[in-house]
This record gives C-alpha cells, structure tokens and sequence, in this order.
C-alpha cells in the first residue's frame, strides 16, 4: 500500500508542475523572429509616397522586442513615425521622431514590473502591419526601414 501512495503522490506532483506557469524561466521558452519587407521611400517622394506599409502573416506568442533600422537620410531633418498594428487596426506599437541613420531598439515592459519598457507586451495571433511615415522626402538617397519583431 505504501509503494502505491508514494507512486500515486509522484503522479500528482508530476501533473501539478506541467501546469505551472513558467514564464519567469526564459530559457524554456524559445525566442523567435519575423521581419518585415523592408520598406522603401523613394528619393524626392512627397505626399503619399511617404507612408508605406508592410504585413507579416501568421504571427503567434507575445511581442517582446522590435529592432528598427532607419537608413540615412541626405536632407537631415526626417524623422520616422512607426506603427504596428494587428488585424483588427489595434496599434501595437506606435511611436514617431525617430531619427534616421540608427538602429532603435525597443524593449517590452516586463511582466514583474510596471515600467522600463518602451512599450506593453502584445499577444499575437494573426496578421501584424507594420506603417512607416516619413517626415519629408528622404532627399537625395532612398529611405529604407527594417522591423524585425522578437516573439516567444
């Protein structure tokens, strides 16, 4: 009877922990990483041809970190509005003045404190679109914009 309960306690103990919420333990918890179609502001561009659009198809898990690469701009003065929303037009993620010639790296909040992040963690299940505005034409080199969204 003894061998019976300790098998039986082991049994219970072993289904308890398979439920247990591990986030907190990182490494069990692989990153992954999409990005988007680079987006491109043509030299001279006004009006609309400074916003562009971008989608990523099929994305699952929780936005924890966005990489956005601005390329150089000859005129000097743009800056860069980003958006990233999901499908039903929720911005995920939406933040404008962003210099070019620099890579910005924003860092989600993370979830045992209220702050030190540049934005909320963001649960994904579908389609993401990414917008980018130009402030002015790029001048005389085309603009370019990398996103690269980091997910577990």
């Amino acid at each position: 009877m003894k061998k019976y309960i300790i098998g039986f306690m082991v049994c219970v103990i072993l289904v308890l922990s398979l439920g247990a919420d591990r986030r907190h333990l990182d490494g069990r918890f692989p990153v992954a990483s999409s990005a988007f179609t680079q987006l491109v502001v043509a030299s001279g561009a006004t009006g609309v041809g400074l916003t562009q659009t971008a989608t990523l198809s099929n994305i699952n898990g929780v936005i924890e970190q966005i990489e956005i690469e601005i390329s150089e701009f000859s005129n000097g003065s743009e800056t860069v509005t980003v958006t990233i929303a999901s499908d039903q037009d929720a911005a995920l993620y939406n933040e404008a003045g962003l210099d070019d010639a620099l890579t910005h790296l924003k860092q989600a909040v993370s979830y045992t404190a209220a702050d030190g992040g540049d934005f909320n963690p963001a649960m994904i299940d579908g389609n993401l679109t990414l917008t980018a505005v130009l402030t002015d034409n790029p001048g005389a080199n085309t603009g370019k914009i990398d996103v690269t969204i980091f997910y577990r």
